[in-house]
């Protein structure tokens, strides 16, 4: 029982080490995974790694191709644009039951952290504190939300849109603009407004998405 639990935990904790990778551009789209070579760097068996992959795949991050192997996925544009339109409905949920669920004191860390910290973000052109901000916002969203099923549906698809949202937040004025989304999203959660929370989060999400589309020759 002891080995199963270590072999589950090992396998798991190469499963996030490869997502990350792969989540942060660590390993470039269209780059070949060789099975032999992570194996040997992770110090797991080759089925095991093969169910890694398979998990990766589940997940829309990597592709088998015959004769060719594991590919991490290339993200076109027509099916970024369909994740986000999906994803729109689903966080503007997420904000909806959280609105209902939690209660003020919930968010007072977050709530400070998107005050002056944040022009400071903006100030200094921090794009990564930036993306780690809205993540953990995103992840306390979700949590909040109190929808086991609604977060395994979020996760996979919030992992495909972070491959390319490093290019997505140097867009033109996206960044001061989108701040400003997720404070009101913020605060009408804060506020207990189920419906005005999940109007301000999916204008957030549609408005990334007009944004993207006005600059996709820049992204893709």
């Amino acid at each position: 029982m002891g080995k199963q639990i270590s072999n589950q935990n090992r396998k798991m904790n190469v499963l996030a080490v490869l997502r990350d990778r792969i989540i942060d551009g660590h390993f470039l789209q269209g780059m070949k995974l060789v099975e032999q070579d992570m194996a040997q760097e992770f110090g797991v068996s080759r089925p095991m790694l093969r169910e890694i992959f398979t998990e990766l795949e589940n997940q829309g991050l990597v592709e088998k191709i015959p004769n060719k192997g594991t590919m991490v996925r290339r993200i076109d544009s027509r099916s970024l644009f369909e994740v986000m339109e999906i994803r729109e409905v689903l966080e503007g949920l997420a904000a909806r039951l959280a609105a209902e669920k939690s209660k003020p004191e919930d968010w007072r860390m977050l709530e400070k952290e998107f005050g002056e910290p944040c022009e400071q973000i903006i100030k200094n052109f921090e794009f990564e504190k930036y993306l780690d901000l809205v993540a953990r916002f995103r992840e306390r969203m979700v949590e909040l939300a109190q929808s086991e099923e609604l977060s395994k549906l979020i996760i996979p698809i919030y992992a495909k849109i972070r491959i390319v949202q490093r290019r997505i937040v140097i867009l033109p004025e996206r960044i001061q603009q989108a701040i400003n989304e997720h404070r009101k999203v913020l605060k009408a959660i804060i506020d207990g407004d189920p419906e005005r929370a999940e109007k301000m989060k999916r204008l957030n999400m549609k408005n990334a998405r007009e944004c993207l589309e006005k600059y996709k020759s820049w992204v893709f």
